[in-house]
């Protein structure tokens, strides 16, 4: 599924081993040990009472266990269609968590989703996060619940969005226009600009063109510019250039492109 992950620092794990990883003492009398194990558990009941299942899961966790990263891909449980299936994206939940306060633990929902241990946490459609405080154990069954509950609304969302860009048809000066403004808005560098332009008029991928040059076009010709390169590639840049390209697009149709699910203290 793409999960990113330092293979220097991190390594990849299955649920059997996290389960087994040591779960350390409190930091302070506020603070509460949440077991990665545990909480995986309690977004796959919430998921299950949704009628969702896993189909595929990623998890890296850093070598001293402390941080744990990963990314679920969902199914439906009765049709097993995947969850907001289409023939171009499918929905994604992303999930993080530490024992050491470094980070929150968060869930966040996206077409594309960019999870890594680099602590670049992001769904295009919507997120998550909360504290790790003394009742969270009790809270996060709940608050899981809650906001499960929003995905299928905010899958839709996402959907309205992409076939308006599908069905907005953009002449070459519109879209020579659009992405000099993205790169006056700072989605892109010099060279992704030029690399995001040949990928409008020439994709790499023909199914790019298929509804002929569109806005969706032009966001697949972005995010192919966009694309990660190299193990020193700055993920957190690539995230919020992502978020300009898709909300200026979203404008353009009259959308949002990004709703938060909610934060709990």
């Amino acid at each position: 599924m793409g999960l990113m992950y330092s293979k220097e620092t991190d390594r990849l794990v299955d649920r059997a081993e996290i389960a087994s990883l040591p779960v350390p003492a409190a930091m302070g009398r506020f603070h509460h040990p949440y077991p990665f194990a545990d909480y995986i558990d309690d977004v796959t009941c919430a998921l299950d009472s949704m009628g969702l299942v896993v189909a595929e899961e990623e998890y890296a966790v850093t070598n001293d266990n402390n941080r744990m990263f990963g990314l679920m891909r969902l199914r439906w449980s009765d049709t097993g269609s995947g969850f907001g299936d289409s023939p171009d994206w499918a929905a994604i939940i992303g999930l993080r968590g530490s024992h050491d306060q470094r980070i929150p633990r968060g869930l966040v929902l996206g077409s594309h989703v960019f999870v890594c241990s680099n602590l670049c946490f992001h769904g295009n459609i919507a997120n998550l996060t909360t504290k790790q405080t003394l009742n969270i154990v009790k809270r996060m069954p709940t608050l899981l619940e809650d906001t499960l509950m929003q995905l299928p609304g905010m899958v839709g969302m996402q959907r309205r969005v992409f076939d308006k860009w599908r069905n907005h048809a953009v002449s070459d000066n519109q879209a020579k226009e659009t992405f000099i403004d993205l790169y006056r808005r700072g989605a892109f560098s010099s060279p992704q600009l030029t690399r995001a332009i040949d990928q409008f008029f020439e994709p790499d991928h023909e199914e790019h063109m298929a509804e002929g040059r569109t806005l969706w076009t032009l966001f697949n010709a972005s995010t192919e510019a966009l694309k990660p390169t190299g193990s020193s590639t700055n993920m957190h840049l690539i995230e919020d250039r992502t978020r300009v390209v898709s909300d200026h697009l979203s404008a353009l149709v009259g959308e949002n492109s990004f709703r938060p699910l909610g934060e709990a203290a």
